[in-house]
């Protein structure tokens, strides 16, 4: 880096704060010996770097990076607490941490790696508390921060166009901007979600070995549970479909306002097929003021 680069930083901002050389020297440098730093006939050691960004109240990065990019050596100092935070699960705070290392779409690699996961992850939180437009936008940018980073974030765009492919079922409102179409392959996913979706495509499509697969699983998830009984649904068991999701509807964990509207759906078919048509319209009411209430913006 040039002498005058930091020189000239440390000149100009002592002029900004109305200071004299002789107030920013202080007791730790001479007067002069500033003076020379500022004219760049002389290079500051490390501790005077820092002691003179104690005193202009700036981080010592910011003196040492090559012009007015202080990247580095600001992400040097936040990126243990963002990678901190991500590992313990404060996703938005976490995500303001990386907004500030990305004001100008500047960010590194590994901020953007970062952002698509905190994206994705506050993505599924709106979809599941129900909040479907909130859940699109931020799976969006967890799509677009994915293709940003060299990284390879194929999971995070693979796991949004689940969701996505979803909730175009719920309402055709309900789409990507940075996805393609309803198109894309199936994919794996190791999400309890994400393996719901592929097997209600994978019994659409009639591939029941798939779907025997899904079924065979030794998982406890509320959406296996639901998917079970949705085959038999598929399979007009309507009875048995019923009661084991009327269980489901009264057991003591609390569900999203997803899951609820799915099983509602696969409710209002077993009472209507069983001629029970009040529970029918009941049911019918309960889903549609759900999806409403999801639809909301």
């Amino acid at each position: 880096m040039p002498h005058n680069d930091i020189g000239h930083k440390i000149k100009q901002l002592r002029l900004q704060r109305n200071m004299t050389q002789t107030e920013l020297a202080g007791d730790q440098i001479t007067r002069n010996m500033l003076s020379r730093i500022e004219n760049g006939a002389a290079l500051p050691s490390l501790p005077t770097v820092w002691y003179l960004a104690d005193r202009l109240e700036v981080p010592a990065g910011f003196l040492l990076a090559e012009g007015n990019d202080d990247r580095i050596w600001r992400k040097m100092n936040r990126i243990e607490s963002i990678r901190r935070l991500l590992r313990t699960g404060d996703t938005r705070i976490c995500m303001e941490l990386c907004r500030a290392e990305d004001q100008d779409r500047d960010a590194d690699d590994e901020i953007c790696l970062i952002m698509a996961e905190c994206s994705l992850r506050l993505g599924i939180e709106a979809f599941e508390g129900g909040h479907m437009h909130q859940a699109c936008t931020l799976l969006d940018e967890a799509v677009e921060y994915a293709a940003r980073t060299v990284y390879d974030a194929s999971a995070v765009r693979d796991t949004a166009a689940l969701y996505f492919r979803f909730m175009h079922r719920l309402s055709p409102m309900l789409y990507s901007e940075s996805l393609p179409g309803s198109e894309d392959p199936l994919t794996g996913s190791s999400r309890p979600f994400g393996r719901y979706v592929l097997a209600l495509e994978a019994l659409e499509a009639g591939e029941e070995r798939r779907v025997h697969f899904y079924l065979n699983e030794e998982t406890t998830d509320a959406w296996a549970a639901h998917f079970a009984a949705h085959y038999d649904v598929h399979r007009a068991e309507y009875q048995t479909a019923m009661e084991a999701l009327l269980r489901l509807l009264h057991a003591e964990r609390e569900q999203s306002r997803v899951w609820l509207y799915c099983v509602f759906c696969d409710l209002e078919i077993c009472c209507r097929e069983l001629g029970d048509f009040k529970g029918a319209y009941e049911y019918s009411q309960n889903k549609v003021s759900l999806l409403e209430a999801m639809l909301q913006k």
